[in-house]
């Protein structure tokens, strides 16, 4: 397997690039310069808007680190997802998205996304991120001509937390623990997401994936 990873050299993304080369998958670092570029694969240095076709034609996945989790980065536009979309219409190269917790459904009813609950506590800023990150994965949902998923995490993405090796996926709705915890840190995740794509993700869907107690 070969994945192109989009923002390689964000604390996600370089994690996700060391996990790879751990797990003997090979990787195409895509960075906007060159500096902290993690393992020993091949480095792009371009802007992910200017990404073309040709770039990643060889590989399996694009893994996009960057536009949901820093979404409010970018206006609503310019995200490096619409480009993506672009260049991977009709292609075999398969397009794995880092998500939000705030579009997952807060329950199994499907009735309300997370981030469509009481928003009293929020400030300016996050409630701009959720809004943000519902409306593109609306639009996303409607894209029919590109092989693409999502992994969400649940409500902490913990950037401090240890790796515990422990992580257990679900569908769209938000996991929550037996004792209401819904955590995981962000090396984990950065590990569910190689985990995810070994057992292939389902095509236009959403997945969620938590963090386990060791």
């Amino acid at each position: 397997m070969k994945i192109a990873v989009l923002g390689a050299n964000n604390s996600i993304g370089s994690k996700i690039v060391l996990k790879a080369e751990e797990q003997g998958i090979a990787s195409v670092c895509v960075v906007d310069s060159f500096s902290n570029v993690p393992g020993n694969g091949k480095v792009l240095i371009k802007p992910c808007l200017e990404l073309t076709k040709d770039d990643v034609k060889d590989c399996h996945y694009v893994i996009d680190t960057i536009s949901f989790l820093s979404i409010s980065k970018f206006s609503s536009d310019d995200l490096p997802l619409w480009h993506l979309l672009e260049i991977l219409k009709d292609s075999e190269v398969k397009l794995l998205e880092l998500g939000s917790c705030t579009f997952l459904y807060s329950d199994n009813t499907r009735q309300r996304y997370v981030g469509s609950g009481d928003n009293e506590i929020l400030d300016d800023s996050e409630l701009k991120h959720e809004r943000l990150c519902i409306n593109a994965y609306k639009r996303l949902s409607l894209c029919r001509n590109v092989k693409w998923s999502v992994l969400c995490p649940p409500l902490l993405l913990d950037k401090e937390g240890y790796a515990s090796g422990k992580f257990e996926f679900h569908d769209d709705v938000l996991p929550v623990g037996l004792e209401g915890d819904s955590f995981i840190s962000e090396a984990d995740f950065s590990s569910s997401v190689i985990e995810l794509l070994k057992r292939i993700p389902k095509l236009h869907t959403c997945t969620s994936v938590r963090g386990l107690r060791a």
